[in-house]
């Protein structure tokens, strides 16, 4: 190490020579060198020229020694002088500033070399504007203050090796700072790689097969298969990033194999790992995180001394967190450098051991310390020495606990990631303690250092650092507490997140995600342990049951399927008709219609929950079951069903009350009547539903299956479109696509999108319409919604179509249609349908968009499917019509069919376009009177409005056959 690293810089490394040359601070002063002026609390100290000369000077090089030469050069240059003039001068500086007093040190005396700055600094010009400059390319990491000693150069260089090797393993013991380090170097070198930087803690991740997962959640997507990292190696292979797996050696196999992957098959993917051991793949290169540089027993143990090492900066700095500011006399210095000797410089055991020395005094504390340390370095021979080092600190600190504080550590060590005092009582108790005997603990265990405390939330949390559970659980083991400790960790989260469900019911779905995703870790560490060998298959269904919200909030929605099953399997034929089992299977079918389709396993699924219901005589759970299954009936266009089911919830609905029940009725009855053709049907129900959730106290749309103020929204924006009432749809459109993104879901989000994108479409707005369809696409892949990617390629070629782009659209067209069918999932079936005839015959395919056509009509026709009717019709008029003049008799009367379908329906966009279509036929024919006759008429049908292309195309149409001039195409 230098001597510019062995001083502490608090000034970041970037930071510009000239950011340091205007006013700086330290503690309560202001020094200003344009000024030349020294103040305190804004008032100006007396202190001479040549010293305050000296002060600038070293202020501007913040850790550097300066040689007392070169300030004697520099204060004197043109006049000798001795070295005791230096020494009077900075005896006037330490006075003016207190230095050494109230825990206070600035200028450092190193001897024989020179003097540092070693206070603080704190530039007051252009500090924002860097600071700014500086976050501008964090990317995905998590928000967290970084603060470093001694580790400047070293990250400099992990920096440059990642950004030439690609492939870089921080290698070290628990608790020797790898993750800070990683972090610092992420920020060095973001300028790289913009904002495509993603952290990924493994911490949880228990399993090896999830490895891949976590990294692909991490990066937003989400996976069916059981190994998907080859699929996430091909997503993200032409992007530029860098991925940082932290804390791999419990999952070191996977990672080792991920990694490997993203080097071989990638050219710019960047992996920086943390871990205990070496990952031993291609590729990879060994930066060793050593340990901090601490004082020789041979060295001068002058406070000044000490003080160049980096362990004892971080220990002086660590004391002052908790006792305050504190001065390092030369008294209590080689008590200082002893510890950090003792604890071989790893950051985390001299953290630890700072927090006691407030408590027990520096002298005590190296006592203690050094006798812990013997003892064990006598009975733990076998042990490596990373882990002696730190197992002696920890040891060491919980021989310091109280009784209580001992049982309260390692219990609470079954929590993964935040917990609450509450959460602590519950899992943590014993017999004759009381709540207030553990909150002591809790708070004890704050005080010495062993848990860290969020207190910027609504409730305070705790957390145990990964190295120190690692402990604890030695710890759990030991007592063998496990299996006990663990059960109540799992008891304690079904009966929480029961309660939590309750208490969200009424939250925006925003906050219900951020809440749910605060449990999620450990929801997953107890269901693991719940359905695991030591695991009890009560705790584990009712876990099951009570977890399947969270999942569904989130949307991992193949993890929750997963689970479900498991539950069910567990729950085995005697439980087959409980009030779980209803609660477990009826998210299974939710899950499969979102990421697999619509096939017969799901209608069976619901009814097998539904009939559990009735059973159970809850009517909510019923609505809740039924509203599933009003969903899949609706995707797959069976019409009747859905219309039986929206009925029978209605009369559900009456019973109960409630009008977030009758609003979810009328959205299932308004749905109906929209199959149907029954538009203005559709919207007075629609329009029913926002009065019911208008007079109740709040919606809780989480209570069912499906989002139900989004679908009124998407409703109202649906049928005002087939009206022609478009500048209204495109209102409740765009409020339709906010209400989905605020539900924090994203199946509900999705499906909003996909069913108002026909409203932009149909406005030609090709900007709005590619935003949303990226959304839909991009959603679908992250969260494995297999329906919306499909459908979201068919609306990516209808807006090709748009631009006359017929090839790419059709290929897109196709292949929506191919998976859509696959999935049973139909409802925007025929939309995609009528464009790629349309595609067609632009192209010359008469014959083969005739036949699509004709059969799509016969289809709905024998399923009683009448919505697309008018569309249908309109497009076979279209390809007879420019197929042959011999065909225009057959046009004709397809186009009369379609107009006379859209009047039926009030369908009047529909009956205007095939209008317009019908005019123009007619003008190739001369018939100019009958063809103004019926486009005049569905004209004047048309609600006033915006305009928008098929209202313009047939006012021009209409001017044409009024002026009697030949066709304009």
């Amino acid at each position: 190490m230098n001597t510019q690293e062995k001083y502490p810089n608090p000034l970041p490394t970037a930071m510009a020579d000239d950011e340091l040359r205007g006013n700086l601070r330290f503690g309560p002063f202001e020094l200003s060198s344009k000024g030349r002026a020294l103040r305190r609390d804004g008032v100006v100290l007396p202190l001479g020229s040549r010293a305050l000369e000296i002060l600038i000077y070293l202020a501007e090089r913040p850790g550097k020694v300066i040689a007392k030469q070169e300030l004697i050069d520099h204060v004197w240059p043109d006049v000798t002088v001795e070295d005791g003039s230096i020494r009077v001068h900075v005896a006037a500086i330490r006075k003016a500033l207190a230095d050494g007093q109230f825990g206070n040190r600035y200028i450092a005396n190193i001897k024989g070399r020179g003097y540092s700055f070693v206070g603080t600094l704190a530039s007051l010009e252009g500090a924002t504007d860097s600071r700014t400059a500086r976050s501008r390319h964090q990317g995905r990491l998590p928000v967290r203050p970084i603060m470093m000693i001694g580790r400047e150069t070293f990250v400099t260089e992990v920096g440059d090796r990642l950004l030439t090797d690609r492939f870089v393993t921080l290698l070290g013991p628990g608790g020797i700072g790898k993750t800070t380090i990683a972090l610092a170097v992420s920020r060095v070198v973001a300028e790289a790689f913009g904002s495509e930087i993603f952290f990924v803690d493994l911490e949880s991740v228990t399993d090896p097969h999830h490895v891949a997962a976590a990294v692909a959640t991490s990066l937003g997507f989400s996976f069916k298969s059981k190994d998907p990292g080859p699929e996430l190696v091909d997503l993200i292979r032409s992007r530029k990033l860098l991925i940082i797996l932290d804390s791999c050696e419990h999952v070191i196999e996977a990672v080792a194999s991920l990694a490997e992957q993203f080097y071989q098959q990638t050219e710019e993917i960047h992996v920086l790992t943390t871990s205990r051991e070496l990952l031993k793949v291609e590729g990879e290169h060994c930066c060793r995180v050593l340990p901090l540089d601490f004082p020789p027993g041979d060295s001068e143990q002058t406070a000044n001394a000490v003080l160049r090492y980096a362990a004892v900066q971080l220990f002086v700095r660590r004391v002052a967190t908790r006792a305050g500011r504190v001065v390092l006399s030369d008294q209590e210095a080689p008590f200082v450098a002893d510890i950090c000797r003792k604890l071989d410089g790893i950051p985390l055991a001299i953290e630890l051991a700072a927090g006691q020395v407030a408590t027990l005094g520096l002298e005590n504390t190296v006592d203690l310390l050094v006798s812990r340390l013997e003892l064990l370095r006598l009975s733990r021979r076998t042990a490596v020495a990373r882990h002696r080092t730190l197992k002696a600190t920890l040891d060491w600190s919980y021989d310091l606990l109280s009784d209580a504080e001992r049982i309260v550590f390692r219990r609470i060590a079954a929590f993964v990631g935040h917990f609450t005092l509450d959460a602590a009582r519950s899992v943590a108790g014993e017999p004759g303690v009381g709540a207030e005997d553990i909150f002591d603990a809790v708070a004890g265990l704050v005080e010495k250092s062993l848990i860290t405390n969020r207190i910027d939330v609504a409730q305070a949390q705790y957390r145990l650092p990964n190295t120190t559970r690692a402990y604890a659980l030695a710890k759990l083991e030991e007592h063998a507490e496990v299996d006990m400790v663990f059960g109540r960790h799992a008891e304690y989260l079904a009966g929480h997140l029961e309660a939590l469900r309750e208490a969200l019911s009424g939250l925006p779905g925003a906050e219900r995600v951020a809440a749910y995703s605060d449990q999620l870790s450990n929801v997953r560490a107890a269901l693991e342990w719940s359905f695991g060998p030591h695991g009890d298959a009560e705790t584990a269904t009712r876990l099951a049951a009570a977890s399947t919200q969270v999942f569904l909030e989130l949307s991992l929605l193949i993890e929750c399927q997963a689970w479900a099953e498991r539950a069910m399997v567990s729950l085995g034929n005697p439980h087959r008709d409980s009030r779980r089992a209803m609660e477990i299977s009826a998210s299974i079918p939710l899950a499969m219609m979102h990421t697999e389709g619509n096939d017969q396993r799901v209608r069976t699924a619901f009814v097998n929950a539904l009939e559990i219901a009735i059973e159970q005589g809850d009517l909510r759970y019923e609505l809740r079951i039924l509203s599933g299954l009003f969903m899949y009936s609706h995707w797959t266009m069976d019409i009747r069903s859905a219309t039986d089911i929206a009925i029978r919830s209605r009369k559900l609905a009456l019973r109960t009350g409630d009008h977030d029940d009758m609003a979810l009725a009328e959205a299932m009855l308004a749905a109906s009547e929209h199959l149907l053709g029954n538009h203005l049907a559709a919207q007075l129900h629609c329009e029913s539903g926002l009065r019911h959730l208008e007079s109740g106290p709040c919606s809780r749309t989480e209570l069912y299956l499906f989002h139900y103020t989004s679908f009124l929204l998407v409703g109202m924006a649906r049928s005002l479109l087939y009206r022609g009432l478009l500048d209204q749809s495109l209102d409740y459109a765009r409020r339709a696509r906010e209400e989905g993104q605020r539900s924090g879901n994203a199946a509900t989000f999705c499906r909003s999108v996909a069913l108002v994108l026909p409203v932009f479409l149909a406005m030609a707005d090709l900007k709005q319409s590619d935003q949303y369809i990226g959304e839909l696409s991009e959603l679908s892949v992250a969260h494995s919604l297999m329906p919306y990617r499909a459908i979201a390629a068919g609306l990516k070629g209808q807006w090709l179509l748009l631009q006359d782009n017929r090839i790419e659209a059709i290929q897109l067209l196709k292949r929506a249609l191919e998976e859509l069918h696959v999935q049973r999932h139909e409802m925007l079936n025929m939309d995609f349908t009528c464009d790629l005839a349309a595609a067609l015959v632009d192209l010359g395919e008469h014959d083969e968009a005739l036949t699509l056509t004709v059969n799509a009509i016969a289809q709905q026709q024998r399923a009683g499917k009448f919505l697309h009717m008018p569309a249908l019709f309109r497009m076979k008029g279209l390809i007879l019509a420019s197929r042959s003049a011999e065909d225009h008799v057959e046009a004709e009367e397809s186009l009369l069919s379609a107009i006379d379908w859209a009047k039926r329906q009030s369908a009047t966009l529909f009956e205007l376009t095939a209008a317009t279509d019908l005019a123009g036929l007619l003008l190739k024919q001369d018939r100019l009177p009958e063809a103004y006759e019926y486009l005049s008429a569905s004209l004047d049908r048309m609600p006033a409005g915006i305009s928008f292309p098929a209202r313009n195309r047939a006012v021009q149409m209409l001017d044409q056959l009024q002026s009697g001039t030949e066709d304009v195409g």
